[in-house]
């Protein structure tokens, strides 16, 4: 597996990762139950942040290709976005 491929938990409570085009972001998700409503927020190294919002019965759980695919379909919030 390459390092790209690795998800990294932060002692700040975020864990990081690598999108496809190998920009490194930093997720967290801002509910806490495993499933339903709530946003998993994304920060980019940049600045860029971007939020995805999950359906009532959507399950939190995520893989490295899960948080890519979510990350693509994040809305823009944040500094970038404006």
């Amino acid at each position: 597996m390459k390092s790209r491929d690795k998800l990294e938990p932060l002692p700040d409570g975020f864990v990081a990762f690598h999108a496809a085009d190998g920009k490194r972001w930093r997720h967290k998700d801002v509910e806490d139950g495993r499933t339903g409503t709530g946003y998993r927020l994304f920060l980019s190294e940049d600045g860029e942040e971007r939020r995805y919002v999950f359906s009532p019965r959507e399950s939190h759980d995520a893989t490295i290709l899960d948080l890519r695919e979510q990350l693509a379909r994040a809305q823009a919030t944040g500094p970038a976005a404006r």
